[in-house]
């Protein structure tokens, strides 16, 4: 099946992470944005292959199972894996990232007091080559590995993040569509009676999960911050699932490491802001 004509939009509601089964000798091959996948079954071995040199705007979505194109067995990034048997279920799965990741808006802005406001933010998902059942995960990559980037107050205190550019659109229309990539809500709010800088916004991926939506986009749960009094702390908030607007969603997969109820954190050195 080949499922690469058509608006992005369109592409991405062929929903990839959906369970599939592969043929004994046979080969499927997935364009997923940036990230080009073949996945080969033998009766008692699986190959994988992957190449992350696509460009990473790209919002191409190709599926062909079974395909003809060769398996790359020269690519130094193909992999055997051995079993007594195989089985036919595939499965590709979304995850978030391993590591926090810092936006870094490409016009920094300010919040006054008593003001607050939604951004709409989308990060690259990971994925999760899952086969047989009970399910075995063969392998974990990102579909698209953004560059890294220190985020603290000095360069003894803070954690290594994945960082990424971008507008921080303020209307979801406008925020462009992808298969690779998964959308975010973050609402910021500032009850303090300073101006809020924000300069670097911090999501804290591996506590969040994966939704899909009606439409067949992939969205996280919303998040709230909330600058309660002047200075560093504020407190982070993760809902129970994406924004209300957003129909029929159903979780996909979840946290990394559980999250907490509600978190006071050091908002200049925590979720927004830090410096080198």
């Amino acid at each position: 099946m080949n499922t690469g004509s058509g608006s992005a939009g369109a592409r991405i509601l062929d929903r990839w992470w959906a369970a599939q089964s592969l043929a004994e000798n046979s080969i499927g091959h997935w364009q997923i944005g940036p990230l080009a996948l073949w996945i080969q079954r033998f009766a008692q071995e699986w190959r994988l292959a992957v190449d992350h040199g696509g460009d990473p705007l790209d919002s191409v979505m190709v599926r062909e199972m079974p395909s003809a194109r060769p398996f790359p067995e020269d690519h130094p990034e193909a992999r055997r894996f051995g079993f007594r048997k195989t089985s036919d279920k595939l499965k590709l799965m979304p995850v978030l990232a391993d590591r926090p990741v810092v936006i870094n808006p490409a016009i920094p802005f300010a919040l006054p007091p008593g003001e607050e406001l939604t951004l709409y933010l989308s990060t690259a998902v990971w994925l999760q080559v899952l086969v047989g059942e009970p399910a075995v995960t063969l392998l974990e990559v990102p579909t698209h590995r953004p560059s890294d980037t220190w985020f603290g107050p000095s360069t003894r205190e803070g954690e290594m993040c994945y960082a990424v550019k971008t507008s921080a659109r303020q209307q979801l229309e406008n925020l462009p569509l992808r298969p690779h990539r998964v959308i975010s809500a973050l609402r910021i709010r500032n009850r303090a009676r300073t101006n809020l800088a924000v300069e670097r916004i911090k999501l804290p991926v591996p506590h969040m999960s994966i939704f899909e939506a009606a439409a067949g986009q992939l969205w996280t749960e919303s998040v709230t911050l909330e600058r309660e009094e002047d200075g560093e702390m504020a407190r982070l908030q993760l809902g129970k699932k994406p924004p209300a607007a957003i129909e029929k969603t159903r979780l996909l997969s979840g946290p990394r490491v559980k999250p907490d109820k509600a978190l006071l954190i050091r908002a200049f050195g925590g979720l927004i802001g830090g410096f080198w």
